[in-house]
């Protein structure tokens, strides 16, 4: 262990028998059981609102989380010689979310539901107002609109090169395809404006995980435990679904069959209702993918491009029909 890990532990009543070294954490073994440190870039606030909603959960039973451990002084952020903020949290013996396991999927995905039954945090859980404020979700028209203006903003600036390489002269192609996707989910949004009102009135202290992928959802044994907390925020749910079934039905190359287990799934544990499927097709409808790749290319280093992006807008070219199919029966 190295020494700045070394001094980050030493602010902890920690009795450590082992560690070993992972994925930018240092996993430790204690007579409690297992916990890991790791970099954490939120604020102390931002930490006290994770604990809040892990709470949350374990009051209503459901145990395997990983909970923010406090450190000597009762902080839960421990901060270096730079101020380089790490937490210590509660951690679990399992392994990822197999993500071309379909009983694993859609057991993943009755843990969100189970997770959203109790994910609603009243005035009494809610001990600093400030929560509702600090961590709600843009409301999703001003995303929309905001990721559509990147759009164009993206294409006026490929057509304004001279020389266009392989992936820009594929994004122009497929631009006309895609941004008329971007702008039917906006209008369908703007249609629904009125009923996505009532449903965020009706989940108003409602919280979404934020990052609900295979990454963070842990099979131990025959017990699933959920982590890092960390994009936790005030939304509505079905939000969670769809970021883990677009996840899933990307790698599974838009299966219909699957998708329609997932939302079956989730549904016998926590009812969609009619709104919240209408969200859910929206969120599907608009070209996510192609708006994020050009994105991170607009951002890049231009003067040498990689053969991945290439790779990538080719990839997400070939599913497109099978996406369509599947929005078409949502």
């Amino acid at each position: 262990m190295n020494e700045r890990a070394l001094k980050i532990l030493e602010q902890y009543e920690l009795d450590i028998i082992g560690t070993r070294r992972g994925r930018g954490s240092w996993y430790l073994d204690t007579p409690g059981g297992f916990r890991i440190l790791s970099d954490y870039s939120g604020s102390e606030n931002r930490a006290r609102f994770q604990n809040c909603v892990m709470g949350k959960l374990r009051d209503g039973g459901y145990r395997n989380v990983d909970m923010i451990l406090p450190n000597r002084e009762g902080a839960l952020v421990t901060r270096d010689w730079e101020e380089k903020g790490y937490v210590v949290k509660e951690w679990f013996a399992g392994r990822e979310c197999d993500t071309s396991n379909e009983g694993e999927i859609l057991a993943a995905v009755q843990n969100l539901a189970r997770l959203h039954r109790l994910m609603r945090l009243d005035e009494t859980t809610l001990t600093d107002g400030s929560f509702q404020n600090l961590y709600a979700a843009r409301p999703l028209m001003v995303e929309l609109a905001s990721q559509n203006a990147q759009l164009r903003k993206i294409r006026g600036f490929i057509r304004g090169r001279s020389r266009r390489n392989a992936f820009e002269q594929g994004f122009l192609d497929s631009y006309e395809h895609y941004y008329a996707q971007a702008l039917e989910a906006e209008g369908e949004l703007s249609l629904a404006m009125d009923r996505l009102a009532d449903l965020q009135r009706e989940q108003e202290n409602a919280v979404c995980h934020g990052d609900y992928s295979h990454h963070h959802i842990l099979i131990c044994g025959s017990e699933i435990a959920t982590t890092n907390f960390d994009s936790c925020r005030f939304d509505t749910q079905v939000s969670d679904l769809y970021y883990f079934m677009r996840k899933i039905l990307e790698k599974q190359e838009w299966n219909r069959r699957l998708g329609l287990r997932m939302i079956d799934a989730y549904m016998q544990v926590r009812t969609l209702s009619g709104t919240e499927r209408r969200l859910l097709r929206v969120r599907m409808l608009y070209p996510e993918k192609f708006r994020k790749l050009a994105g991170s290319y607009y951002f890049s280093n231009k003067a040498w491009i990689s053969r991945q992006y290439i790779e990538k807008l080719e990839k997400t070219n070939r599913q497109e029909c099978a996406r369509q199919d599947f929005i078409k029966i949502l």
